[in-house]
């Protein structure tokens, strides 16, 4: 797994200008960037044959826009993630000292079965999610493998496309089952044989109260209501949607159900 080749690949391919891809090597964020880098790069070439998404790329990019995006072109698929989206997700929550002390506070039994704090947790969740989500319009445009992008932020010059919103509530579907199966393992890990019904609520709770607010992100307006409009659902429809994806994958767990554990 090695960052260069995913920049030379593009430059290979003519995806993208070069002096638009963002080198996180020897900058202060590195080892959050080395990591994300790996986590999804180790997926997607598990998923490589299963999927036929080869060739595959993942890059960063300079745009200060919280944002990502899915494209396919010239015979490549790729994942861009723009530096605005990973500063976004930090100030938020990994170096947001007031929510981590709330927390700490409100929480502080719970927390102390965790190895990492929960704003670094709600870090993770909402980087791997927009991952997951540009992974699954990868596997969409492997169905018609035509020119195609789709962005993660709402659009409004672009008119309404049930299709395209079908693709996106998709992705989110798809997004929610991998979250949920992190969840899972994750609340496996930190309470064993100390689990309970309450600490189970409460971690699911957090986690995706922190996921929820980072879907709205996306969206300049959340209070404008809308339906049949625009580029993607309504955040209100997506978090719905997320929610009762990652509840369902969890109530039907053979280790919550045997530990007595009831998800509703």
């Amino acid at each position: 797994m090695n960052y260069d080749n995913d920049i030379n690949l593009s430059q290979e391919k003519g995806i993208i200008a070069k002096s638009d891809i963002f080198d996180y090597r020897e900058t202060p964020f590195e080892h959050l960037f080395d990591d994300y880098y790996k986590f999804c790069r180790e997926h997607l070439d598990n998923s490589l044959k299963t999927y036929s998404l080869n060739p595959s790329i993942i890059l960063f990019t300079n745009n200060l826009v919280p944002n990502a995006k899915a494209q396919y072109s010239n015979d490549t698929f790729s994942i861009h993630i723009n530096l605005g989206l990973f500063k976004k997700c930090a100030d938020s929550y990994l170096n947001n000292e007031k929510l981590d002390k709330y927390l700490s506070d409100k929480y502080s039994d719970l927390l102390s079965d965790f190895d990492n704090p929960l704003t670094a947790l709600a870090f993770q969740v909402s980087t791997q999610f927009t991952y997951y989500h540009e992974f699954a319009h990868l596997v969409q445009f492997s169905k018609v493998r035509e020119q195609l992008s789709l962005q993660e932020r709402y659009n409004k010059e672009v008119p309404y496309d049930k299709e395209k919103q079908s693709l996106e509530i998709n992705a989110d579907s798809l997004a929610s089952i991998a979250i949920a199966s992190h969840i899972q393992q994750y609340i496996i890990k930190s309470f064993g044989e100390n689990i309970s019904q309450e600490k189970v609520e409460i971690t699911i709770i957090l986690i995706c109260s922190c996921l929820l607010n980072y879907v709205a992100t996306f969206c300049d307006d959340v209070s404008e209501i809308y339906f049949e409009k625009y580029s993607h659902p309504h955040p209100f429809l997506r978090l719905f949607a997320i929610n009762l994806n990652i509840l369902n994958y969890l109530k039907q767990s053979k280790f919550f159900t045997d530990n007595g554990i009831e998800i509703k």
